[in-house]
């Protein structure tokens, strides 16, 4: 979904609200795992300023994303789908 420009905080809402597993690769090229949207803080729509995410782990770290920093986004696919 994303490519070398920094995301933007409508794609990673949508994803959120989709409820499909996602990851988002930052810049330094680490992946933070997004498996459902209560692991994910965006700001308030109302909020001036967007400009980042906040991201929880299962391991009881928190990440704040820049969304400059924010390369790529992607969604989980079941290996186990057909």
């Amino acid at each position: 979904m994303g490519d070398a420009k920094s995301m933007n905080i409508a794609q990673i809402e949508e994803a959120a609200h989709r409820g499909i597993p996602f990851s988002l690769k930052v810049a330094d090229g680490d992946r933070h795992e997004v498996p459902h949207p209560d692991y994910i803080f965006l700001p308030p729509r109302e909020s001036q300023k967007r400009t980042y995410v906040v991201v929880h782990s299962d391991d009881g770290y928190a990440s704040v994303l820049p969304l400059l920093t924010i390369t790529s986004l992607t969604y989980q696919v079941d290996a186990g789908a057909s």
